[in-house]
């Protein structure tokens, strides 16, 4: 029977050479685990008010899955996290007074999305692995799986991609075959019973690192009934889907607003679209209109190259995990207010079209003007020193000021670049001195 490495030292150079995309191995406490419960907790949070959203709003989501004894309840509410829950600790109570012996699952895709605190520390800490394998196309997955149900709701499975499991709290056991177990033609098995001869663990705990290859079947199982929590990393290997790159040029993609992910997701054939003689209307359904128009407006030369630019900058800066987290609520700047950059993860700018796109943690912003003054402005910031606002608007102009809301991209005058500098603060680029 196949056994799994254990290593106490966690070393990127040794990782790629002897594990990727190889064979399983297992980093017990290494002291290196990005994942804090805190954060967890607050991207749970912040995906369960999402999938709480009213179902006509176009910002609902369906990321979360919540599972009781293998069956789903009709209520997702009662049994997502809360604020008032105050903590991981807090919802494990609550759910325990309220479930007693049953045994549940809450499953959340997309996490990174949902807590900048998550996000900003998981890209940091795949940032050094990208450094030596090239950073993912489609970008990577991050799911969480917190309970105390007996093994994983799907069963045993294969997917497309190399994972990296972080143990954060409890403890759990993930069973793997190297090849697939069963002869049936289905793709996923939860009754797998028969084949654990031909099986081999691993036994995580807390702050325990655990990667497989995306050639390994494999299922979470419970190591005891309390419950544990986890964070899984899903890396794409088997291939770039020719659909991504149509879904980001028609702008549908993962890395663009939940409005017009979600109107492209709305069915293009309802109920009595069709007349009589089966024939569809000759207007387009409202998802599919949305779609052409976007794709007409991003098929015209020097829009296609912007947008393609674009997305290539907020790729890079989103670090392989993409969509960000939604920028902050933008608040005003005076001139003196102090503000530094983040030198492990500088704000891009690059020439678009007759503009400059600027592009950072994942969101991206586009200014029209003389370049060297806007590059002077995004250098300086990008030394992480502090600076205060005036010193930083100096240089541009005080003319031009038409409301800036129409304006797009940002003119670079004074006024403009003030609006560049709010903006970026939302997006967690930049940051006041002193928080």
């Amino acid at each position: 029977m196949a056994r799994i490495d254990i290593q106490r030292r966690f070393d990127w150079d040794t990782f790629v050479t002897r594990y990727w995309n190889q064979r399983p191995v297992l980093y017990q406490a290494t002291g290196v685990n990005p994942f804090m419960a805190t954060d967890v907790f607050d991207a749970a949070l912040g995906a369960s008010r999402g999938a709480m959203a009213p179902p006509t709003a176009l910002e609902a989501r369906t990321d979360v899955q919540f599972t009781i004894d293998q069956g789903q309840p009709v209520q997702l509410g009662p049994w997502l996290p809360r604020d008032t829950d105050g903590s991981l600790d807090g919802y494990d109570s609550r759910l325990a007074d309220a479930l007693g012996t049953r045994r549940y699952a809450l499953i959340i895709s997309l996490l990174h999305s949902h807590g900048f605190g998550l996000w900003s520390r998981e890209r940091a800490f795949f940032s050094d692995l990208w450094r030596r394998v090239g950073l993912p196309l489609s970008g990577g997955i991050t799911t969480l799986f917190h309970g105390n149900y007996e093994h994983s709701p799907v069963g045993v499975h294969l997917d497309r991609f190399t994972t990296f499991l972080f143990a954060i709290r409890g403890r759990k056991r993930m069973r793997f075959w190297a090849r697939r177990p069963w002869s049936m033609p289905v793709t996923t098995l939860v009754d797998y019973a028969p084949y654990l001869a031909k099986s081999f663990t691993a036994e995580v705990g807390p702050g325990d690192i655990l990667y497989w290859p995306a050639s390994y079947y494999h299922v979470g199982e419970s190591a005891s009934r309390d419950v544990a929590t986890s964070v899984n990393v899903g890396i794409p290997v088997t291939g770039h889907q020719a659909r991504y790159d149509v879904e980001d040029l028609v702008g549908t993609g993962r890395g663009h607003a939940p409005r017009a992910r979600d109107a492209a997701r709305g069915r293009a054939l309802v109920p009595g679209v069709l007349d009589g003689d089966g024939v569809l209307p000759r207007e387009l359904p409202a998802a599919l209109r949305q779609a052409a128009n976007t794709l007409r407006e991003n098929s015209r030369d020097a829009r296609t190259q912007a947008h393609i630019r674009t997305l290539w900058l907020n790729r890079r800066s989103a670090g392989g995990f993409e969509p960000p987290p939604p920028p902050a609520r933008r608040r005003p700047l005076e001139d003196t207010d102090i503000l530094h950059g983040n030198k492990s993860f500088p704000i891009l700018l690059e020439k678009t079209g007759t503009g400059w796109c600027c592009s950072a943690n994942g969101n991206a912003l586009h200014v029209s003007g003389l370049r060297q003054p806007v590059n002077k402005l995004v250098a300086t910031l990008n030394t992480a020193r502090t600076v205060s606002v005036g010193e930083l608007l100096h240089p541009f102009p005080s003319r031009g000021d038409l409301p800036l809301r129409a304006l797009k991209p940002l003119p670079a005058t004074r006024a403009g670049m003030r609006r560049m500098l709010e903006i970026l603060l939302t997006f967690r680029a930049i940051q006041l001195a002193g928080r």
